[in-house]
């Protein structure tokens, strides 16, 4: 029986892949939008300080054009019930599950590397289709 300690490991190393690729996603979105925030903030306060107004300083912007992700990761397949609004059992549906493979992981369920797959993804960033227009 496994214990308390590798079961709550257990849950926050294995999450769906859909979950995972997401959290990546938002983090890359969270990393660039504080990039933004940060030159808009160092251009408001070039263009509040009289003494530097002078020299026409511009905040530097910083642009993050892509991400190239390499996850080693041990995958997994599970079937999760589907539920009615009464609670009675619909289907089933298919999970991928995927654990990324570190040094706890691998001791923990004594994992053979040789059996990991590679995701591979690339993050790219785009222009946006259209400016909003505020009328």
């Amino acid at each position: 029986m496994p214990s308390s300690s590798n079961v709550n490991i257990e849950e926050v190393l294995v999450s769906p892949l859909s979950t995972i690729l997401s959290e990546m996603g938002k983090s890359i979105a969270e990393t660039q939008k504080a990039l933004d925030r940060n030159s808009i903030d160092t251009q408001i306060e070039l263009s509040g300080d009289e003494a530097l107004q002078d020299y026409g300083l511009e905040a530097t912007w910083y642009h993050i054009p892509e991400v190239d992700i390499e996850l080693k990761m041990a995958l997994s397949m599970k079937y999760e019930e589907e539920r009615d609004s009464k609670n009675r059992i619909r289907g089933y549906k298919r999970v991928l599950s995927a654990a990324p493979l570190n040094a706890s992981y691998n001791s923990l369920n004594s994992y053979d590397v040789k059996g990991s797959s590679v995701l591979k993804a690339k993050i790219v960033s785009v222009p946006s289709s259209s400016k909003v227009v505020k009328e």
